[in-house]
């Protein structure tokens, strides 16, 4: 599959980053902080009880309650008749999302290399560079993810419960919240990488088979960097075009 990594070139410290990509197939993983999406972690919860919230609420009571003072199963039970599960899920919820927060790394890549709105917000608004991407098929789905663009980011209680009770399920619930978007960003065609490092060089498994240009990358820059990368290019048989104005 083909996926598409558009860089600014406009500071020429950054222009690094876009070598390491083509000649080194190594691509920067990220804390999702650090996106463009101010959104990125805010979202609602809908705290509705469904068939499993009051055995996940029982042993989450068990679990991270600070009294003893009645047992698990009837504190839950209180909590639900009350309509106290918002206040007292709250800090575990703040928990799940810290440590996604802190432990999950990601890279943004689009499926198309087409759209203006990329060009303008991640390809230095013409002075930068799309990379094109092949990564094998089978990793879509499992190191790659489409994002999904709802109407509303929303989840239930359960899955933060499931997440802060069981760590083996708390990667779904990270990829879900990362990998949902409101459709405000649907133009983007975004596709992820998710991985369990932040900030950190990654090899990625793929090649690199296009560079684009864009259109205002001045003539000595784009002279200088295709120097750079021609032979590896012309070895590897990559592409190397700029586009016009």
């Amino acid at each position: 599959m083909r996926i598409y990594k558009f860089k600014d070139l406009t500071d020429e410290q950054k222009h690094s980053h876009f070598l390491q990509i083509v000649l080194n197939g190594i691509i920067w993983c990220a804390k999702p902080d650090s996106l463009n999406d101010e959104e990125e972690f805010k979202f609602t919860l809908d705290y509705e009880p469904s068939a499993r919230t009051a055995e996940l609420l029982c042993k989450a009571v068990a679990r991270f309650r600070t009294t003893n003072f009645l047992p698990p199963e009837v504190s839950s039970s209180l909590v639900l008749k009350n309509d106290r599960l918002k206040r007292i899920a709250a800090p575990i919820i703040d928990s799940v999302v810290t440590k996604c927060r802190t432990t999950i790394g990601i890279t943004s890549f689009s499926i198309t290399k087409t759209d203006d709105n990329l060009w303008r917000e991640y390809g230095g608004k013409g002075n930068g560079v799309c990379v094109e991407i092949n990564i094998p098929d089978h990793l879509v789905g499992h190191s790659f993810h489409r994002v999904h663009y709802v109407a509303e980011k929303k989840f239930h209680v359960d899955s933060f419960l499931e997440s802060a009770l069981f760590p083996a399920k708390a990667l779904t619930t990270y990829q879900n919240i990362l990998l949902t978007k409101t459709r405000k960003w649907e133009q983007e065609e975004e596709m992820r990488f998710v991985g369990n490092r932040q900030n950190v060089n990654l090899k990625f498994d793929g090649y690199v088979s296009e560079v684009t240009f864009g259109p205002k990358v001045p003539t000595d820059v784009f002279e200088k960097l295709s120097a750079q990368i021609a032979s590896y290019c012309c070895t590897h048989n990559i592409k190397i075009a700029k586009l016009s104005l």
